[in-house]
């Protein structure tokens, strides 16, 4: 009989939020920096650091059109996808300087709870993380086994968990049940889908109405333990 599938994000769950968040936030500085050094508008700057203060959860949905405004200022010449691809790989960059720096983001618990149910399951990893970035966050958390099926997004994606659901499941077929941290569109998506799904809140975040939460590696255990 095959095993079945539990998908998982990477962040919130295996590995704490903090390098990206931290990464997000350095992102934008560096890129200031930049406009500045070069005498550039840095009004996108402005706007995008005043909906962060204000409303950080709109700026969670918004934060890649401010992107989109300072990649143009930075790099008119470039195509859009272009722009894409640097503004990402230079923001994994910094997400991975930070993980090497901050050994203490791993959850070793969970890592350890899946190491010891894999001969039960296939662990797939769905992530808007590009494919050469998890290569080295995967190896510099040393979680390069870890997984038995990986979707990663494209340097020219912008960042959207949707198409990576959706190549995902082409490939693959649903998974049993999709556990996710708070990036909401991903819930969105299985709800439409019909995929079961569990938030992954272990960092005390605000509930997502209608989605089921894990507040600890307990509760997580004891809602997997139903279904494996």
């Amino acid at each position: 009989m095959e095993k079945p599938i539990i998908a998982t994000t990477l962040s919130g769950l295996f590995i704490k939020k903090e390098p990206w968040e931290k990464a997000h936030i350095l992102w934008y500085n560096e890129r200031e920096m930049e406009l500045k050094e070069k005498g550039k508008d840095i009004s996108a700057i402005i706007e995008w650091r005043n909906l962060l203060q204000k409303d950080p959860d709109e700026e969670k949905k918004r934060y890649f059109d401010f992107v989109d405004k300072v990649m143009k200022e930075l790099y008119p010449y470039l195509s859009e996808e272009e722009r894409t691809k640097k503004a990402r790989e230079s923001f994994f960059d910094a997400t991975l300087k930070y993980i090497k720096q901050n050994p203490n983001v791993l959850n070793k618990g969970v890592i350890r709870y899946f190491k010891s149910i894999k001969d039960k399951i296939n662990l797939a990893l769905i992530t808007t993380n590009i494919q050469s970035a998890l290569e080295k966050i995967l190896k510099a958390s040393r979680l390069e086994k870890l997984f038995d099926l990986i979707e990663t997004s494209t340097p020219e994606e912008k960042d959207i968990k949707e198409i990576a659901f959706d190549r995902f499941i082409k490939k693959y077929d649903k998974p049993l049940i999709y556990i996710g941290s708070d990036k909401k569109d991903s819930f969105v998506y299985c709800n439409k889908n019909n995929i079961p799904c569990i938030f992954a809140n272990f960092e005390n975040k605000e509930e997502i109405i209608g989605v089921e939460s894990a507040h600890n590696l307990k509760e997580l255990k004891e809602k997997l333990s139903k279904l494996i």
